[in-house]
């Protein structure tokens, strides 16, 4: 029986001969291979009978009958079960191919899976660009974003501050760490598929977080403070806003006509701009977004009915929620207190014209007047002079309390003063600050100082700064160099922004000389390192200190003045670069200063600025660096201005030098004339040249006049800037 159900467990017919083998060698007998060929994919077997030779029936004969019995009722019940097979198998047609079945292609059609509810993506919009959908599969499907809802901004007027054309989608995050996920291989998917360049908000990095929460896990357990009930940790924002950027629209879209009279934010564009919020459910639930944008998409969409001439009252095309009742109370209600009576007529959309009714001012409308008031009286004090006046209004503004008030009131006296002091001439600025009895107890310098605020801000650091300089150069001797460097460390301390003009403004009145004290051969030691720093500040600052402006006001300040003899300075030995000037050497700062602009690969200086050095070498006696000066522009490959080549030779013929005048016009004429664009010898330029050559021919006129034809290096060039200046000359 076991064996019975051990042959019929088994499905294949070899095996189930592989079976019988097996248990009848161990009777000493064998079994011969079955000849049968398959037809089918199916194994059938024939009927088979087992033919023993002599030899086997003689060693059969030590078996005992009982084993013989055994074996011939399993070989019955194999030969029965293939028949069965056999004549299961007869009445179905078989149409299979000769190929056998684990080369046979097609594989059975599975029906498609449905999305779950979560997971389904929303309806694609009017003209929508082509990246949007295989967008919307991606963060769906792929990174596993539940409950993705799209917002279309692009009617939207004005536009949002993402920009004009605006998509918008927003989708849930099943936890934090699933929420930067998302967002990290959303912006690489975008890189990598389609080369934009997104910008996400609120996006830790990979094991950022992590790394942030364990370290804050530390620092708590340290404290002592393990069991922190506070829930906002500040690492986890729980909202990732991700920037695609700009798309290419459809290609189908209607272009529409632009508007000229365009409000909002961003340029006008027809591309389109998609933007995902990706949000926790907490977080998005407490935020709302949905509910925020569609507000503003229903208020525009009214906005646009009513521009086209459609009523504003809601309408069977418009979906809007009916008015209440209670609402058109608390309107009516609204306008009664509003106007001081009760209307019982009912809401129209219609203008009318109303009754004039005459609107009792209220609390915060008399306040205001009172207040423009003030301002107004408190100015004309101070235009008119009356400066006691002006520090009793301020004073009596303070004890009332108005901080906001105070702060405005004082900005607006120091501007006033600050204009009427520039408005007066030297005279009437000495009388108004009391420069000569030297006192700051007059009434400008009270007023100034109540007007002044605990915390200094920019406009009045800058103020305090003019004021100082500007009653140190008129000669106040309450104000020397150590209290213009004590003004800017109280400011520096203050933390105020300082303009550079103010610096600039500053380095002036600390390096400027002293009235009534004499000759200045320089700023003193104490002087110059106050000024380092200063300009140690201004670079720490992020200001530009090797700038055109500065080292020529610079230069300008350190220069020595001189009445009487000068300060012991060597002349120059070399007379060639000095075209025959006696050019005296610089005092170390000022060579320092000079071989610094020298050196410096600074842009090219303005014409104005080289005038300025020029004048100031030339008043100084320092012919070497005023031809330096002259020659930057040469050396740079810049062309010479008509200015500077004037100026340059009006200098020189200031000093009635004959040699040097001779020496300038054989130098630099000819390449005055090769310059490009071509200088002509009249206006500035040609009376310039007139100078050095009636210095250098004092009977060159007398000359030109007598002998109409005389030859000679000046008469040819003096006759050229007659004929080119148009003027007449009895000579040509």
């Amino acid at each position: 029986m076991v064996t019975s159900r051990a042959l019929r467990a088994t499905a294949c017919a070899g095996c189930r001969l592989s079976i019988l083998r097996g248990f009848y060698s161990l009777a000493g007998q064998s079994i011969r291979a079955p000849q049968a060929c398959v037809r089918s994919s199916r194994y059938t077997r024939p009927n088979q009978q087992l033919r023993f030779s002599s030899q086997l029936v003689h060693e059969s004969q030590t078996t005992t009958d009982g084993q013989s019995e055994i074996i011939k009722e399993l070989l019955e019940q194999e030969e029965a079960t293939g028949k069965n097979e056999v004549s299961a198998e007869a009445g179905v047609e078989v149409q299979e191919s000769e190929v056998p079945w684990y080369l046979q292609s097609g594989t059975p059609n599975e029906a498609p899976k449905q999305l779950p509810q979560c997971q389904r993506l929303p309806n694609l919009p009017t003209s929508a660009p082509p990246i949007l959908q295989p967008l919307m599969q991606q963060i769906s499907i792929d990174l596993g974003i539940d409950d993705l809802s799209l917002l279309d901004l692009r009617k939207l007027d004005p536009p949002p501050a993402f920009g004009a054309n605006l998509l918008m989608l927003l989708g849930t995050a099943r936890s934090e760490k699933h929420l930067h996920v998302s967002a990290d291989r959303l912006c690489r998917w975008l890189r990598s598929s389609y080369k934009l360049r997104p910008d996400a908000v609120g996006l830790l990095g990979r094991n950022e977080m992590k790394l942030k929460l364990k370290r804050k896990a530390k620092r708590a357990k340290l404290l002592g403070s393990a069991n922190d009930e506070n829930t906002d940790d500040g690492v986890r924002t729980g909202w990732v806003c991700v920037d695609v950027g700009s798309v290419e629209g459809c290609e189908e879209e209607v272009k529409t006509p632009r508007h000229e009279n365009f409000v909002g934010f961003g340029r006008r564009t027809d591309r389109v701009r998609i933007v995902v919020q990706m949000l926790t459910e907490e977080k998005r639930e407490e935020i709302d977004l949905e509910g925020l944008w569609s507000g503003i998409l229903k208020r525009s969409g009214q906005a646009e009915l009513a521009t086209d001439g459609v009523g504003i009252e809601p309408s069977d095309g418009l979906p809007d929620k009916p008015s209440s009742p209670n609402t058109l109370d608390r309107v009516r209600e609204g306008l009664a207190v509003k106007f001081g009576q009760v209307q019982t007529r009912e809401m129209h959309t219609f203008a009318r014209r109303m009754s004039k009714v005459e609107v009792p001012v209220s609390f915060d409308e008399r306040q205001r007047v009172n207040t423009k008031a003030t301002e107004e009286s408190l100015l004309q004090d101070v235009r008119s002079g009356n400066y006691e006046m002006a520090t009793n209004c301020l004073e009596q503004i303070a004890r009332e309390g108005n901080s906001l008030q105070q702060d405005k009131c004082k900005l607006l006296v120091l501007k006033e003063l600050r204009i009427r002091l520039e408005g007066l001439s030297r005279e009437h600025a000495v009388e108004e600050l009391g420069i000569q009895d030297s006192s700051e107890m007059n009434a400008f310098f009270v007023c100034f100082n109540r007007a002044l605020s605990s915390f200094p801000g920019e406009f009045e650091a800058d103020t305090r700064i003019w004021l100082a300089c500007f009653a140190r150069e008129l000669g106040h001797r309450e104000y020397p160099q150590s209290r213009l460097f004590a003004l800017f460390e109280e400011l520096e301390s203050y933390g105020v922004k300082i303009s550079a003009a103010s610096y600039l403004r500053l380095l002036k009145g600390i390096l400027r000389s002293d009235d009534g004290k004499g000759d200045y051969y320089g700023p003193s030691l104490a002087a110059a390192e106050m000024s380092s720093a200063i300009l140690e500040t201004m670079h720490d600052q992020g200001i530009e200190i090797i700038d055109e402006d500065i080292l020529v006001s610079l230069q300008e300040v350190i220069a020595p003045e001189c009445s009487g003899s000068g300060p012991p300075y060597s002349l120059s030995a070399d007379s060639e670069e000095t075209f025959e000037l006696p050019s005296l050497t610089m005092s170390p700062m000022q060579y320092r200063l000079h071989t610094l602009i020298m050196t410096v690969d600074l842009p090219f200086f303005r014409d104005v600025s080289r005038m300025r050095l020029m004048d100031l070498y030339a008043r100084h006696g320092h012919w070497k660096q005023f031809f330096e000066i002259f020659r930057m522009a040469p050396k740079q490959g810049q062309p010479q201005s008509a200015n500077v080549y004037a100026f340059m030779f009006r200098s020189v013929a200031q000093k009635c030098n004959q040699k040097a005048c001779m020496a300038v016009l054989r130098t630099w004429i000819p390449d005055l004339e090769a310059e490009k664009p071509a200088i002509k010898l009249e206006g500035d330029v040609g009376k310039a040249i007139e100078a050095c050559l009636i210095i250098s021919d004092p009977s060159l006129e007398q000359d030109a006049l007598n002998s109409p034809d005389a030859r000679g290096e000046w008469l040819s060039l003096w006759r050229r800037i007659k004929s080119s200046s148009g003027r007449d000359d009895p000579a040509l």
